[in-house]
């Protein structure tokens, strides 16, 4: 299977491109020698996606993201088009080196010699693809195709204020804890509008949370037990909670999940879900900042088949 490797030098704040010389000499130690055609490096933001797309033009069918969740989800969103995969047989591959890897955390391939092995053995789990569609900063309708999460509320302001603020992306995760603590303090409540598989209800909450994997970003377990091929995405509706309430309760609780059992916070399954608000309230797709409020999230029916050492629990 001819195999491109998509490389982001900029992942985990640069990183990653210091480390490549490193990576790509264990990855041939398995893989074994590695064409520089073979090879190429994104030089600037969502250029992944069209480094894959052109990848698959080529006639290549396993692609691998050297980075994070965000470059991978880059690479995801280069090989569909339409709701479908642009070719047959595709198999995409993450070696962690970005600040999120929780493709490989979940896998068990959190070392570069572990992610080499599962590319190496062929043996490959299929994860559930999701859809989302918001208003962009633009004023545009912008779709964007996820695996790991959607999230909107404070969480997605969260992740928009510790990306942009330079100082703290120069930080990595310690920026998300600081982000963190500082929106709990300052964000109020948003009354939503929401279709879950059709049926609507209206709530104060502080935000929600689409979850395919039970992780996200470094060290959060979002929702514990999420299995990422089940054909469902776990809704977390955090409640209307007060500034002290989410610090105290709820932010020191994020790492291990048991934040769940907080009883203005509630968890269901959903396949498809829309949301909406008469505030300006961001919405994020994989750790990245799509635009603003209304946004619907429905899963796609395929699932895309990704290099892994662990298989499917079914």
């Amino acid at each position: 299977m001819r195999t491109k490797i998509i490389v982001n030098p900029m992942a985990n704040k640069g990183t990653c491109g210091k480390r490549w010389p490193q990576i790509r000499a264990e990855l041939e130690m398995t893989l074994g020698p590695v064409v520089t055609d073979d090879i190429v490096q994104t030089r600037a933001h969502n250029h992944a996606t069209a480094l894959a797309r052109e990848a698959v033009g080529a006639g290549y069918r396993r692609l691998v993201a050297i980075g994070g969740d965000g470059t991978f989800s880059e690479v995801l969103n280069g090989v569909i088009a339409n709701d479908r995969p642009i070719a047959p047989d595709l198999v995409l591959a993450q070696v962690p080196g970005g600040t999120s890897n929780e493709l490989s955390r979940s896998f068990g391939q959190r070392a570069i010699a572990d992610a080499s092995r599962a590319i190496a053995s062929g043996q490959t789990r299929a994860i559930d693809i999701f859809r989302a569609d918001a208003m962009g900063y633009s004023g545009s309708r912008v779709t964007r195709y996820g695996f790991l999460l959607a999230i909107v509320g404070a969480p997605a302001t969260i992740s928009w204020r510790a990306q942009r603020v330079p100082l703290f992306k120069r930080l990595g995760p310690v920026s998300y804890v600081i982000m963190t603590a500082v929106t709990a303090l300052t964000y109020a409540p948003r009354r939503y509008r929401v279709q879950i598989d059709g049926a609507e209800q209206s709530f104060l909450s502080w935000g929600l949370l689409l979850c395919s994997f039970d992780g996200a970003g470094e060290g959060l377990m979002l929702a514990p037990g999420a299995d990422p091929s089940d054909g469902k995405l776990d809704l977390i509706l955090l409640g209307n909670l007060g500034r002290w309430e989410s610090l105290v309760k709820v932010v020191p609780k994020l790492g291990d999940g048991t934040y769940i059992a907080h009883p203005k916070i509630s968890r269901r399954h959903a396949s498809r879900v829309t949301i909406a608000s008469d505030r300006q309230v961001r919405a994020d797709v994989d750790g990245e900042s799509i635009g603003r409020l209304p946004m619907s999230i429905g899963l796609l029916p395929f699932r895309m088949n990704v290099a892994a050492n662990r298989p499917s629990p079914n």
